[in-house]
C-alpha cells in the first residue's frame, strides 16, 4: 500500500511542478490536463480517479485487474522518477513532449487492462471530474470540434482562473486555516470559471459536451485544490479527511 501511494504522490508532485509557469510567462504552454482543476487526474486513462474506491466500484474492477493497475502503477513511477531530473533543465516544450510520450504508455497500458465499457466509463467520469477544464485538452476539442478562436479564448479563460485559484490556495493554508471556507470558495471559483467556458461553446457542443459525459457521478468529498484520489488521511473524517469508502483498496 506504501509502494502504490507514493507512486501516486510522485505523479502527482510531477504534475504541480509542471503546473508552475514556464520561462514564457502564466501563458506558457502545459501538459495535456496538467495544472489547475486537471491536476491529479490528467495524468491519462484517470489515474488518480482509479485510486479511488468508489470508481473502483462503479466501474466493476475485479481483483486480477487492481493487481494489473498496481503494476501498471510501479512502472509509471519507475519512468517519472527517471524523467524527473531531465524535465528540471528542458524547456516548457520539451517538457510537454515528456509528459505527453508518458501519457500515452500509461493509456495503452490500462487499454490492455480494462474492458471496453469499463474504459469508456472512466473517460465519462475523467471529463465528469475534470469539469469545463477537460476543454483545454486537444482530444477533447477535437471531438466537439472547437475552433481555434474557441481554443484559444477557452485556453485564456482556463489560465486566468488557475492563477485565481493559486492565489486563493496561498492565501488559505498554513496554520489553522478553514479548509471548510477555503473548499467552498474554490468550489464557487470552479463554478465561475466553468460557466464561463461553457458560454464560449454553441448550444449543439454544449449539448454534446453533456453526452460526453455520460450518467452524473457523485464523487467523495475533496480537500480544497485536490482532484479526486488526493484526499488526506486526517482522523476523524474532518475536512479534506477520508470520505465515502475510505482509502484505495489493496493493490
Amino acid at each position: 500500500m506504501r509502494r502504490l501511494m507514493a507512486t501516486f504522490l510522485v505523479l502527482a508532485l510531477v504534475g504541480t511542478a509542471l503546473a508552475q509557469p514556464g520561462p514564457g510567462g502564466p501563458g506558457g504552454r502545459q501538459p495535456r490536463g496538467m495544472g489547475g482543476w486537471g491536476m491529479g487526474f490528467g495524468m491519462g486513462g484517470g489515474f488518480g480517479l482509479l485510486m479511488m474506491p468508489e470508481v473502483q466500484r462503479e466501474l466493476g474492477i475485479t481483483e486480477q485487474q487492481l493487481q494489473q493497475i498496481g503494476q501498471l502503477m510501479m512502472q509509471q513511477r519507475e519512468q517519472m522518477q527517471a524523467l524527473m531530473p531531465q524535465m528540471r533543465d528542458a524547456t516548457p516544450e520539451q517538457r510537454q513532449k515528456m509528459m505527453e510520450q508518458a501519457t500515452q504508455k500509461w493509456d495503452e497500458g490500462i487499454s490492455k487492462i480494462l474492458q471496453p465499457g469499463q474504459k469508456s466509463r472512466l473517460r465519462e467520469l475523467q471529463l465528469q471530474a475534470e469539469g469545463a477544464m477537460a476543454l483545454r485538452r486537444s482530444d477533447v476539442a477535437k471531438e466537439l470540434k472547437l475552433s481555434e478562436e474557441q481554443q484559444k479564448k477557452i485556453q485564456e479563460i482556463g489560465t486566468q482562473y488557475q492563477q485565481k485559484q493559486m492565489q486563493l490556495f496561498q492565501q488559505g493554508r498554513g496554520p489553522g486555516a478553514d479548509w471548510q471556507a477555503l473548499g467552498q470558495q474554490m468550489q464557487q471559483l470552479r463554478q465561475q470559471m466553468d460557466k464561463e467556458i461553457l458560454a464560449v461553446l454553441t448550444a449543439e457542443q454544449q449539448e454534446q459536451w453533456k453526452k460526453m459525459q455520460g450518467k452524473p457521478f457523485q464523487f467523495p468529498r475533496m480537500m480544497p485544490g485536490m482532484g479526486p484520489g488526493m484526499r488526506p488521511g486526517r482522523p476523524g473524517g474532518g475536512p479534506g479527511g477520508p470520505a465515502g469508502g475510505g482509502g484505495p483498496r489493496e493493490l
